[in-house]
């Protein structure tokens, strides 16, 4: 019984899942995008969104996913009170998303990662 306990245990801390995104000492995650390593502190409108937060007290709510859109970086800010997935989306440069200018197949993929959480995916706030 304990042969088999000890080898369940190996498999489980095996199999879990490793944070894909590599972080530095402070818990900042390098997702190298948008020509940055470090997103949250490198796009200053990124790193003004998080701060607003702070003033607030609401940077335990914020979430910020980053993935893509037919190759393109899209970061999604969702601060965890709001009732709607994924309305608030940004570009590199800040500008937001407008998915009503966006294909069927677009708006499908977008959807997919938002709403779903399928495809590669990366948060990168909260910073562990």
């Amino acid at each position: 019984m304990k042969t088999y306990a000890i080898l369940l245990f190996l498999f489980l801390a095996v199999s879990c899942k490793k944070d894909e995104l590599d972080r530095d000492p402070t818990g900042a995650v390098k997702a190298s995008v948008c020509g940055v390593n470090y997103p949250m502190r490198e796009l200053p409108w990124l790193r003004k969104i998080i701060e607003d937060a702070k003033v607030k007290k609401e940077e335990n709510l914020v979430t910020i996913k980053l993935f893509e859109v037919n190759g393109k970086p899209i970061f999604n800010y969702d601060s965890g009170y709001m009732s709607c997935i994924g309305c608030i989306s940004f570009y590199c440069d800040g500008s937001p998303v407008d998915i009503t200018k966006w294909t069927v197949a677009e708006m499908k993929e977008y959807q997919s990662k938002v709403i779903a959480g399928t495809g590669k995916i990366a948060t990168i706030w909260p910073e562990k």
